[in-house]
């Protein structure tokens, strides 16, 4: 009997290590009182796929469930460094509301989800009011994560019943501050604080936050599909790049198909379409504070067809993040004639001295385009460009120097962008 014990406490221990730890339990907060819970989890590995995982309680190894995850697409490639709350619903923490709340945006690598959220958690409970999941009575009652094939990938508390990791006492938050998964048996590199010190969404300070980066090696401020004459133009904007190689862009076909009175999504297998390897308008300008705009045009598209493309950026050290999915419908050629789309996009920087840089985005070729500087009476400063444009991005500077090559005075000045039936304004302000 001994040594069944023993080697059961042994599988307690080497568990995680033997799955592999993709994801971690970073911290976990009993909350302020009453039901206010909320565990952090961080993702330790690139494009994880957590669709079906849950998080739970494996309260003296019985696994007490607290919420699945959904099989939404948000779950299907989860990047490294993505923090992940969730939280009570029922009965929400202030630090919770301190961090700005529900917040389901995958790409900036921290998302906070309520208990509630149907679209992305199913089969929830008990949270939901004002009673803890966590009972806390032995010190064991710790988060933990496992996969859609119910193999625990990450137990806080590490060992039952006398647990490696005590979970945090009533009002009281736990936070991981060390910097490999493997670390996390290691009850040194926990800390425990009062409720209010948690930083759900964020990474926890010292060695943790060298280790949580959720900095984006490319910071995209446009990512935009559209049809143009039967083919999908595909434009990109990056404001800031880092040790950026280049880029992949990827398709898949999207159906819309009835199930049970609602829509369901279903996408096919991912394919690349183009890459920075093979084609030099993906080559990345590696590290630069610069904005720089990328334009690719697929061609081996079907009229009538729905796409949904991904792009992502590699790395010097070849790791590979990946952006928001847009999709697409291809337009017959005749469709695509009238009307233009076109956007004109923040100028920056604003206010500005000595240039400010402009930017806009078509879906198709037109003929006649005009991109001007007015003044706040109507009258015409400067033209930036006039006449045929193609479908894609372009960008723009002005310097502040009128038609006749003078120097504009400071003030407000509105940018027009008039194309075939629309035109577009937005102010800038030049500071002398």
């Amino acid at each position: 009997m001994l040594r069944l014990q023993i080697v059961l406490t042994v599988l307690f221990i080497i568990q995680p290590l033997l799955y592999g730890q993709s994801v971690i339990v970073n911290e976990m907060s009993q909350g302020s009182g009453g039901g206010k819970e909320w565990v952090e989890f961080l993702v330790v590995n690139n494009g994880v796929d957590m669709r079906g995982w849950e998080l739970g309680d494996n309260d003296d190894g019985i696994w007490h469930s607290i919420a699945e995850f959904s099989t939404h697409s948000d779950w299907s490639n989860v990047i490294s460094g993505t923090i992940i709350v969730i939280y009570n619903g029922g009965d929400v923490d202030g630090t919770i509301t301190s961090a700005g709340g529900e917040d389901t945006d995958f790409s900036d690598k921290s998302v906070i989800i309520s208990v509630s959220n149907s679209i992305y958690l199913t089969d929830t409970g008990p949270w939901g009011g004002t009673s803890g999941a966590f009972a806390n009575t032995d010190k064991d009652d710790c988060a933990a994560i496992r996969d859609a094939n119910d193999v625990i990938i990450h137990d806080m508390a590490v060992t039952h019943g006398t647990a490696t990791v005590p979970s945090p006492g009533s009002g009281k938050v736990k936070y991981y501050t060390g910097n490999t998964a493997s670390g996390t048996s290691d009850v040194a590199k926990w800390t425990e604080a009062s409720s209010t010190a948690g930083t759900p969404g964020s990474a926890n300070g010292g060695d943790n936050s060298s280790w949580v980066d959720t900095s984006l090696p490319v910071e995209l401020s446009t990512w935009y599909a559209s049809s143009s004459r039967g083919q999908i133009v595909l434009s990109w904007t990056t404001e800031s790049e880092i040790e950026n190689q280049g880029f992949i862009i990827e398709r898949c076909i999207e159906h819309q198909a009835e199930s049970a009175c609602r829509v369901v999504r279903l996408v096919e297998a991912w394919t690349e379409v183009a890459s920075f390897v093979s084609d030099t308008q993906l080559i990345g300008h590696g590290s630069t504070t610069m904005k720089n705009n990328y334009v690719y045009i697929d061609k081996q598209v079907e009229v009538g067809q729905t796409y949904v493309y991904r792009l992502s950026d590699v790395d010097y050290q070849n790791r590979v993040t990946m952006h928001n999915m847009i999709s697409v419908t291809v337009k017959a050629i005749d469709q695509n004639m009238r009307p233009v789309t076109m956007a004109l996009h923040t100028a920056y920087p604003n206010p500005f001295n000595p240039e400010v840089h402009l930017s806009f985005s078509l879906d198709q070729e037109i003929e006649l385009l005009s991109l001007e500087i007015n003044d706040l009476r109507g009258a015409l400063v400067q033209t930036i460009t006039t006449g045929r444009c193609a479908a894609g991005m372009h960008d723009f500077s002005w310097n502040g120097v009128n038609a006749e090559g003078n120097r504009s005075p400071s003030g407000v000045y509105v940018v027009r962008l008039a194309g075939p039936g629309s035109v577009q304004t937005l102010t800038i302000t030049l500071l002398r």
